[in-house]
């Protein structure tokens, strides 16, 4: 009797060990977990966004909740928002791609986050996939330029956080692809907190946790070199840089910043076209005819010019959206953002042919591009803000010194 009140007990022993083992785990895959039709979004349209929820233990889990949040960096900061959330049953292995639409009120750079909500009857193994949230713009940009990333960070607890080194890699089609440069794919980068620290790249294996205060938000600068444009013989392709934060003891968040890089010169972007799906022939000719004359005057050597009518364009296609239908709007906001970067190309180059001259901007009160243009953020948070026209006001100052 004895041995059989043994063997009993290893017996339940096995069966609650094996209970225990058999767990569902529902969590996000690292990457393109969270795809948005339009990146950045398009302001009044609707847009869709696929989230992809996976089970990544070995037994089913019924009645998975996931929940999507938007968070526009715009002039108006309203925090993380819920879009909607979705109910999936997902079997062990097996994964969900669910669909949520929304429409964005404001042109700004926005924020996707996903997150398990309720990870439903199956259990869950790890809640450190739980929670991930992407940065996606897409920007035009010469071989030239180094690409400043602005990642926020908001910590909406009392107590503090650690922000993860960042690792770096490349992307063509949803393919990670060797970066090609001695600052290759799983590198870490040091992370500049506010207007603290150097943003540019650490030494490779560099892991270091930055430490967040509580209650509090900040936006990140990121350096990608400029060798990250030329290494790869691609005209689009996308730079993630991926971090981690939470908790010293606890789960931490995935934070994904996805820039979509298009290689081009400010004489392929002028020289596109890009309202050919407006329907108004008056409307079209009139806004390429400004288009034209902008590429003219940059072509003469006159970048003082070109920008005030890129402002001029930006001024009268936002004028014109109230006519127009979605497909229409996502066609000229998508030239807007393009004359945009076509405008801060403009002014890079004409401040370092300034700064190469010898001049200099001695006014104490505006903005010193001619020392290095891209290191000031200005002109590009009005940009990922969706303020387009101050932008370019704010990439023009100081114009006069380029002649």
């Amino acid at each position: 009797l004895r041995s059989l009140a043994i063997i009993a007990l290893l017996l339940a022993v096995a069966a609650t060990l094996a209970s225990a083992a058999d767990q569902a785990n529902p969590g996000f895959p690292k990457y393109f977990a969270i795809t948005p039709e339009h990146t950045p979004g398009i302001q009044g349209v609707p847009t869709d966004i696929d989230v992809r929820t996976f089970n990544y233990g070995n037994i089913d889990s019924n009645g998975v909740e996931v929940t999507l949040f938007f968070n526009d960096w715009g002039a108006i900061y309203s925090g993380w928002q819920p879009i909607g959330t979705e109910t999936m049953d997902l079997v062990a292995g097996g994964n969900s791609l669910d669909t949520f639409t929304h429409t964005f009120e404001a042109a700004a750079h926005t924020c996707l986050k996903a997150e398990i909500t309720d990870a439903g009857d199956g259990g869950n193994t790890d809640v450190n996939d739980d929670v991930i949230q992407i940065n996606w713009d897409v920007v035009s940009a010469d071989d030239a330029e180094n690409i400043d990333l602005f990642i926020p960070f908001g910590n909406a607890d009392g107590e503090e956080i650690l922000i993860n080194g960042t690792e770096i890699v490349c992307v063509n089609n949803s393919e990670i692809i060797p970066c090609n440069i001695a600052q290759s794919n799983g590198q870490r980068l040091r992370l500049a907190l506010g207007d603290a620290a150097d943003p540019t790249a650490g030494a490779p294996g560099q892991v270091g946790d930055t430490v967040m205060a509580g209650n509090s938000e900040v936006l990140t600068r990121l350096r990608i070199p400029a060798g990250y444009m030329t290494a790869l013989d691609l005209d689009e392709f996308t730079v993630m840089v991926r971090t981690e934060m939470g908790p010293q003891e606890g789960p931490r968040e995935q934070v994904h910043a996805m820039v979509t890089v298009l290689k081009t010169t400010v004489a392929e972007i002028l020289n596109k076209p890009h309202l050919c799906c407006l329907k108004s022939v008056k409307m079209r000719v009139m806004l390429e005819t400004i288009i034209a004359d902008a590429l003219n005057a940059y072509e003469a050597g006159d970048g003082q010019l070109a920008l005030k009518l890129l402002r001029i364009f930006v001024q009268k296609a936002k004028l014109l959206e109230c006519d127009l239908t979605d497909e229409e709007i996502t066609c000229i906001q998508k030239a807007i953002q393009a004359m945009t970067d076509a405008g801060l190309m403009i002014a890079r180059e004409f401040s370092a042919a300034a700064s190469a001259a010898g001049r200099r901007n001695t006014n104490p009160g505006a903005v010193n591009f001619f020392k290095d243009f891209d290191r000031d953020s200005d002109a590009q948070w009005f940009r990922r803000a969706g303020l387009y026209e101050a932008a370019l006001l704010t990439a023009a100052k100081g114009s006069e010194k380029w002649r």
